[in-house]
């Protein structure tokens, strides 16, 4: 009886703990930075969204995907300005732009695109996360440590979500 309450324990603990178990890469801050700095661009926070009120949003972004892994940050960044004039309060755009503005080394854009997003994500902590994530990355390449510290300060408090 004690040798299968014990299995049955660790059974459950295993079950527990691979329910637990994310597929997600976190390797805390040298993770997102490095998730930053290697030019990986596509975040689960960016996923299309498929109501038919974002049909031509959705074209155009995928046009963006398709310069972006050409390295046509320029143009691509020219078809995101278009996706905002379509919708301006759109907050995965001004997040992509904010990638594309540390991608082109300029990291005081890149802060106040993800600030203007955030303005925007004010509903969605993922998207809120991964500028925050943005922003560290920026402040860090401006020698802004009081940024850099806040930034992870916001990551960590919206870790919650």
């Amino acid at each position: 009886m004690n040798v299968f309450f014990r299995l049955t324990s660790c059974l459950l603990l295993v079950i527990f703990l691979a329910s637990c178990a994310s597929t997600e890469k976190r390797d805390g801050m040298a993770g997102e930075a490095a998730q930053v700095e290697t030019g990986s661009y596509k975040y689960d926070a960016w996923r299309p969204d498929t109501s038919g009120d974002y049909e031509a949003i959705n074209l155009l972004l995928k046009e963006v995907d398709d310069l972006i892994e050409k390295k046509a940050f320029d143009a691509a960044t020219d078809k995101l300005e278009r996706v905002l004039r379509i919708k301006p309060e759109y907050a995965p755009a001004w997040s992509r732009l904010s990638w594309l503005a540390l991608q082109m080394d300029a990291p005081k854009r890149a802060v106040q695109m993800a600030k203007r997003s955030n303005s925007f994500a004010f509903s969605d902590p993922e998207l809120q996360s991964l500028n925050w994530t943005f922003i560290r990355a920026a402040s860090r390449a401006l020698n802004d440590e009081d940024g850099y510290f806040r930034a992870n300060q916001k990551i960590e408090s919206l870790k919650i979500f």
